[in-house]
């Protein structure tokens, strides 16, 4: 077992409790400690304590405290008796309480034939849509007349009132799905209608999210003049029919062709505060911007039911960075730059898209 040094040593500790710190030997002749692990006593060095002072007198005036208890008055006695206005208070709050009480009785009758008149309109109302569901039921047994014999159409229609019936007593909530139905029958209706009232203006549809405008002769898909849809002069050079910095309509075959704008008429269908977003694009050689300046910056938001309108009368900046009259004689010079071009409007409605294409001529005398 190796040998324990230092206060790990029990001989040194008795030898220290004996002779005390002069039993500590680990200075050499040059008054240095050593550490040799050579003797018991290696790793002890000794050093003299110091006994703080203290002002004695302060110390006895900071312990030295008498502490006393003052004793409280004593409350005068309490009368059992209940004050007059303390009584009378109390007494105008019951009366009072009391005449609340009646008043929210007086409602709560109230309340309660309201209630009764509006289970009387409930039950109106599951009649009414019992009605509606047998006259659904009879529409559809009519159509399948003209497809199936007779007595198959008989057994179809009593099968399908059995089962309206059924269905219409084990509904929950008939009041709530009755509005809702309606609500959405009635959205319907609007949107039918105003679709029915764009289209009877010369509107063409995108699909299911909105319809299209144009100001002037109406859809130019229906009479297209060797391809072209929309034509139009630009500038006030040599045989032009516009003047400068405007659009007219072009001359030979294609006066009809022109349009100066178009609206976006959004879905009434879009139910909800819902939304659809139009852009405007154009293809086709150098025509890769919007040759007219709409005012407002693509894509532009439409909310469902409302009409935004794209004017084409104003020309964008774009237009003068690319080629327009040419030639090197007088009148090869005033020759307009053909630009045969697409312009595709896109509407777009919680990822859905419908697109619309327009083949376009512009004349270029600017």
């Amino acid at each position: 077992m190796a040998q324990k040094t230092g206060l790990q040593n029990e001989a040194l500790i008795s030898e220290l409790l004996v002779s005390g710190s002069s039993a500590i030997k680990t200075k050499n002749d040059f008054g240095i400690h050593t550490f040799e692990q050579t003797s018991n006593s290696d790793g002890v060095i000794s050093a003299k304590l110091v006994k703080p002072k203290y002002n004695q007198n302060e110390l006895i005036k900071s312990i030295d405290t008498v502490i006393f208890e003052l004793l409280p008055v004593a409350p005068p006695p309490i009368d059992d008796r209940i004050p007059r206005p303390v009584y009378n208070q109390v007494t105008q709050s019951v009366i009072d309480l009391t005449a609340q009480v009646e008043q929210l009785t007086t409602e709560v009758f109230t309340l309660r034939a309201k209630v009764q008149d509006v289970e009387i309109v409930s039950e109106s109302l599951k009649v009414q849509l019992d009605l509606k569901d047998l006259n659904v039921a009879s529409s559809q047994n009519q159509a399948s007349q003209l497809t199936s014999k007779v007595t198959s159409t008989i057994t179809e229609l009593q099968n399908s009132m059995q089962k309206g019936t059924l269905e219409a007593i084990q509904r929950v909530s008939l009041f709530a799905r009755n509005q809702s139905l309606e609500q959405e029958l009635s959205t319907l209706r609007e949107a039918v209608s105003a679709k029915e009232q764009a289209l009877a203006a010369g509107a063409l549809s995108t699909g299911q999210l909105a319809s299209i405008l144009f100001g002037g002769a109406g859809d130019p898909t229906k009479s297209p003049v060797e391809g072209i849809m929309i034509a139009m002069d630009y500038g006030g050079g040599y045989g032009s029919t516009a003047t400068t910095g405007k659009f007219a309509a072009s001359g030979g075959p294609f006066p009809n062709t022109f349009r100066s704008s178009f609206e976006v008429i959004a879905s009434s269908a879009l139910a909800g505060g819902k939304e659809i977003e139009v852009d405007v694009k154009f293809s086709g050689g150098k025509m890769t911007q919007s040759p007219f300046d709409f005012g407002f910056t693509l894509p532009v938001k439409v909310k469902g039911g409302d009409t935004k309108k794209f004017d084409m009368s104003k020309p964008s900046s774009f237009l003068g960075t690319i080629q327009g009259s040419h030639g090197s004689s007088f009148f090869s010079r005033s020759k307009a730059t053909v630009y045969d071009y697409t312009m595709t409007i896109s509407v777009t409605s919680e990822g859905k898209t419908e697109n619309k294409e327009f083949k376009m001529r512009l004349y270029h005398h600017g």
